[in-house]
């Protein structure tokens, strides 16, 4: 269910831009863009001051999707695949796997494919063949990258919880005995099991 959340957020944002640029709607990509980033900000601040211990950017798909809409209506105001800002596409690509399910960067190819064939002709054809051939090439190697992220923040979760449920063992132990022996055991399961959780924290954040 997420990943088809998350693809149709994207298939979605593609599916506009697509709209704008194949419509005289494309006469009117700059004041749509202003609005997309107008009402961004809006909503920020909005969000901002109703939860402010919420971080300014989550990751959600509302966010993801505005992004997205954002920087293709930016490339296609500043010459398409000819474009100075092409090279964010290739951030998005990378960025997209540590926020949604690694395998909606194959959604995000698609979507730009569709986005930028009938742009194919205009230039260069050659060179934006060699663009869009990146996007393809860079797909594969950012799924990787989001499968193992997504493998290290498991494996820590995982270490978190069990860590967790030691102490609280040795806890409940600690107070039914009074042997001191028992105690320094207690005490020597209780350092190893922080520093298993240390060395968890620290592993995820390389």
């Amino acid at each position: 269910m997420r990943f088809f959340t998350q693809s149709t957020s994207l298939i979605i944002a593609c599916a506009l831009v697509l709209i704008i640029i194949s419509t005289p709607l494309s006469s009117y990509m700059t004041p749509i863009l202003g609005l997309v980033i107008a009402a961004s900000v809006i909503f920020i601040v909005i969000r901002q001051r109703s939860r402010r211990d919420e971080e300014l950017f989550v990751g959600s798909n509302k966010e993801v999707f505005t992004i997205t809409l954002a920087l293709l209506l930016s490339i296609f105001l500043t010459g398409g695949l000819s474009s100075n800002l092409f090279f964010l596409l290739y951030f998005l690509l990378f960025g997209i796997v540590f926020l949604f399910e690694p395998g909606t960067v194959f959604v995000l190819l698609l979507g730009l494919g569709a986005v930028f064939f009938q742009s194919l002709n205009e230039g260069d054809l050659i060179s934006n063949l060699i663009k869009l051939g990146s996007l393809v090439f860079l797909s594969p190697i950012s799924y990787f990258f989001g499968r193992e992220f997504q493998r290290r923040e498991k494996l820590s979760r995982e270490v978190e919880d069990k860590t967790g449920q030691i102490l609280e063992d040795a806890e409940v132990l600690r107070e039914k005995t009074q042997n001191e022996d028992e105690i320094d055991e207690i005490e020597d399961i209780e350092q190893k099991a922080e520093d298993l959780r240390k060395e968890a924290q620290d592993d995820s954040l390389c």
